[in-house]
């Protein structure tokens, strides 16, 4: 099976990282790559995306409106982020969505990957 990947963040290093650790595992295609989560949002509504690494901090403004985006799709979330999972707030992390702190190493984004994927 393969799945179909999206990468929101701002920063381009960290957008080259992920993009080549999703190149290095079997089975996942990058979708999209985009520094908007509006540009996924139909991706997201048309079950057209199974997993989406995302940083919950663009150009220095908290993503907005995550925490009922998250409840309500259907497909996986990891929060890919260089914040503290405790200051992260009432984003839906464990069980359904995970959490990556930058900077990632590939065995612990393979881990996490793995994990959410299987959950799916």
């Amino acid at each position: 099976m393969q799945y179909r990947c999206a990468i929101v963040d701002d920063e381009p290093l960290a957008i080259e990282l992920l993009s080549n650790y999703l190149e290095r595992m079997d089975h996942m295609e990058l979708v999209i790559a985009t520094d908007r989560l509006q540009d996924v949002s139909e991706l997201i509504k048309s079950r057209q995306i199974d997993l989406i690494l995302l940083d919950v901090n663009i150009y220095g403004r908290q993503t907005t409106g995550l925490n009922q985006l998250m409840k309500n799709a259907d497909c996986r979330f990891i929060v890919v982020t260089a914040y503290p999972l405790a200051s992260l707030g009432d984003i839906p992390l464990g069980g359904r969505h995970g959490y990556l702190p930058k900077p990632v190493s590939f065995p612990r984004f393979k881990e996490q990957v793995t994990k959410m994927l299987k959950m799916a």
